[in-house]
């Protein structure tokens, strides 16, 4: 693709996003999700293959659905409360209720969630992440602007249900972007259920989760990591191997890693609250979880010795240099953000 049009498809997605962060009017919001979404489906549709497209058609269907239901819900607020202003105080349980739905569809949780183990394992990594990642801020932000005024119950129902599923689902997936995909679920069912208590604690948790993902997406990338049953067969290197075996672990909030203080924030304010019937649920689709983290760091590291002798701490050499900068850039993150994170939400 040409550089300028990338360049200008990149800031529409960026401009798309902001717009939605930093307006308070329902229907710049609307129009910035739109925005966002159209810049990014030139973007997935780089490969022109049979998958890709089938991708790319099923995020288009699915993205275009949930903004129509958005603009059905804001106009029956808008009957209501005769304003835009996404700070108005008038609770209508109907148009709040439709709104909450079209934001589940788009961060992707149970129980509308079928689209995105789909959509990423017809794409690439790269593809992914935007996907997996960015694509998220738009409707987090949403989510924790309305968190007091959204359906409560609704809320918890749909994060306890997309950290199940996300655990369990994994499970029986040998593609690696689909198991990412259901990593994704679960964690923003933790970062939807944190959002009902505190937002600024949901907010901390999602930017780790954002950076390492990420992580774990280039690292994939750069090793081509496509199937677990081809994992033992990739060149990969002692370094990227470590790298992410860490990044893997932290999601899986194993201490003292930085992916730790995420899953015992919302433990703490679960107990907190005396919503103690939660945390069953969030300790089996955390368990379920970390076993298929597990099998993929089994997997890359069971034929590591002694094939990669000579290039132990090569990540490695066809990869792109930028990509390989940033993957060193990121690397310290799933070891040092418990410390990063902690300072942060210190000041929050």
């Amino acid at each position: 693709m040409n550089q300028i049009i990338l360049l200008f498809l990149f800031s529409s997605l960026t401009l798309g996003t902001s717009i939605v962060i930093l307006s308070q009017h329902w229907f710049t919001i609307w129009l910035g999700l739109e925005l966002s979404t159209l810049s990014l489906i030139p973007l997935i549709n780089t490969n022109m293959n049979p998958r890709s497209n089938e991708a790319t058609i099923k995020y288009f269907l699915i993205q275009a659905f949930s903004a129509a239901l958005l603009l059905s819900g804001v106009t029956l607020n808008l009957w209501y409360t005769a304003s835009w202003s996404i700070e108005s105080t008038i609770n209508n349980f109907y148009s709040y209720s439709i709104i909450l739905i079209a934001i589940i569809i788009k961060l992707g949780l149970a129980p509308c969630h079928f689209w995105l183990p789909d959509v990423l394992g017809g794409l690439n990594f790269l593809n992914g992440i935007i996907i997996a990642s960015w694509q998220k801020i738009a409707p987090l932000f949403i989510l924790l602007n309305l968190s007091y005024l959204l359906p409560h119950e609704g809320i918890i129902l749909s994060s306890i249900l997309s950290i199940l599923i996300g655990g369990w689902g994994g499970l029986n997936q040998t593609s690696i972007r689909k198991i990412l995909a259901f990593s994704s679920i679960s964690h923003l069912g933790w970062i939807a259920l944190t959002s009902f208590y505190s937002p600024n604690a949901s907010l901390m948790i999602f930017i780790f989760y954002l950076i390492n993902n990420t992580l774990i997406f280039l690292i994939c990338s750069t090793n081509n990591l496509i199937y677990l049953s081809n994992l033992n067969k990739c060149n990969i290197s002692l370094y990227s191997s470590i790298l992410i075996a860490i990044a893997l672990l932290s999601l899986g909030g194993l201490p003292p890693l930085g992916g730790f203080i995420n899953k015992i924030i919302p433990l703490t304010l679960i107990f907190y609250n005396n919503n103690l019937i939660l945390a069953p649920a969030l300790f089996l689709g955390s368990l379920t979880s970390l076993y298929y983290y597990l099998r993929i760091i089994f997997n890359t590291s069971i034929t590591l010795f002694p094939n990669n002798s000579l290039n132990l701490l090569i990540i490695n050499s066809n990869t792109p240099n930028n990509l390989n900068s940033f993957i060193s850039i990121l690397s310290p993150f799933p070891i040092f953000g418990l410390t990063f994170l902690s300072f942060i939400y210190s000041y929050l």
